[in-house]
């Protein structure tokens, strides 16, 4: 693989392979192939090549990757947000931390996921070299708070321009539902705090939780008309 291709490298602050006593001992890194119809601009069509190789210096894996309609090229709506963090909840076990969350909207579309409640079950079955393997083993030996523990992963995929309804997640019965109730708030407690136009120095309060803005192509009043808007059409 040619290295003047462009190389990306992801860190995890939200691992859906987690095993406890074993982060992974390297971030992932991809080689990044593309094109596109013009031949400028951003790429519509690129292939993902793994950075580690095999014996024979092939990589161990390829994938294709497309735009889908509605992200605008990454050049419209861009919003990034994490949950931040409070302390242990109080009287609900050691090792019980509040979780970590992220939304991430690019034109119409967003993602969204939550971590882990984690548990001080966590520190179990050392020997599971992964998440399945790992609840396989919970389950086999009737440790069903191991298994729920590392099954209460959430996320999933919607659109803005449904009024934030989520499309696909990871517990189906959460198809149909607004975004902020999957969080577990409701968006009229939204407000967008801060000062500036830079939005790093932003934060918006949701309910009872504060989340960081990390990146915001919108103004600050322009975020909390489309947070708060479940009928607006994108921006």
């Amino acid at each position: 693989m040619s290295n003047n291709l462009p190389l990306c490298t992801r860190h995890h602050c939200i691992d859906w392979n987690y095993v406890s006593g074993k982060p992974r001992p390297r971030p992932n890194k991809w080689y990044i192939e593309g094109k596109n119809s013009n031949g400028k601009g951003p790429f519509n069509v690129w292939k993902e090549w793994s950075y580690a190789t095999d014996e024979n210096g092939q990589c161990y894996y390829w994938e294709k990757w497309e735009r889908i309609t509605g992200d605008e090229l990454g050049q419209g709506l861009r919003l990034a947000m994490r949950k931040k963090k409070t302390k242990k909840v109080l009287g609900q076990g050691e090792g019980n931390e509040d979780v970590d969350a992220i939304v991430v909207a690019v034109g119409d579309h967003f993602n969204y996921i939550v971590g882990r409640q984690c548990l001080d079950v966590h520190t179990r079955y050392r020997d599971a070299s992964n998440t399945v393997e790992l609840v396989d083993l919970a389950i086999q030996n009737g440790d069903r708070d191991t298994a729920i523990s590392h099954l209460s992963l959430a996320g999933g995929h919607g659109t803005i321009s449904s009024g934030w309804k989520v499309d696909c997640a990871l517990q189906p019965w959460q198809h149909g539902k607004s975004v902020f109730d999957c969080l577990q708030c409701k968006n009229e407690e939204i407000k967008v705090v801060g000062s500036g136009d830079v939005s790093i120095s932003w934060e918006v309060s949701i309910g009872d939780d504060s989340w960081e803005v990390y990146e915001c192509s919108l103004a600050r009043d322009e975020l909390q008309q489309l947070l708060l808007s479940p009928k607006l059409s994108r921006l």
